[in-house]
């Protein structure tokens, strides 16, 4: 009966030992995501377009003052009929506090911490093209048509769609792009 009561004294202090190791662990991760440069920005700009209508376009460009711009065409694309024409409706949104580096080509927002982070860059060829940088992404969330466009950034690159197009609804496709972004970090993990 000693034998019995001794390892239970043991795992149960082994179980304590664990918990305690997990709880140091999700600590550090927590700083460690803490102290990792991130940035969001989410755009000034919402027009109202289709309530399901599908983002059939995007694409990063400079705006006259140097800003990062996104436009963006919604369409009607999939609920056309001959009842209904083909409409798409493209929209513009800007991304304050986001500054070009003309000299490297490379778009900049600054963390809470001052870092500079690198958003989007410039291709010189074949044409000057502007694509995301490896930490950036672009979520487009509709809410009944109402469009709000949020820019975020790390300074580690990041897995997965860049541009990513979320309804404010409990549809089929909602459901599955939650389900498939989950699996996909996992993977990138």
């Amino acid at each position: 009966m000693a034998a019995v009561v001794n390892w239970r004294i043991i795992i149960s202090s082994r179980v304590r030992w664990m918990r305690v190791a997990i709880l140091v662990a999700v600590l550090f991760v927590a700083n460690v995501s803490a102290l990792a440069g991130a940035i969001s920005i989410t755009s000034p700009d919402h027009p109202q377009t289709f309530a399901y209508g599908e983002m059939i376009w995007h694409q990063l460009y400079q705006g006259g003052s140097g800003e990062l711009l996104a436009r963006i065409t919604f369409s009607n694309r999939p609920y056309v009929g001959d009842d209904t024409p083909r409409i798409d409706e493209p929209f513009d949104f800007r991304f304050p506090g986001v500054q070009i580096d003309s000299a490297r080509g490379i778009f900049f927002a600054k963390s809470r911490h001052g870092e500079l982070i690198p958003v989007a860059r410039i291709r010189q060829f074949p044409s000057c093209w502007i694509d995301l940088s490896p930490g950036a992404k672009i979520y487009f969330l509709k809410d009944h048509g109402r469009v709000t466009a949020t820019l975020t950034a790390t300074d580690f690159p990041r897995g997965g769609i860049r541009w990513i197009q979320m309804d404010n609804n409990f549809s089929l496709d909602n459901l599955l792009v939650s389900l498939f972004r989950q699996f996909q970090e996992r993977l990138d993990n």
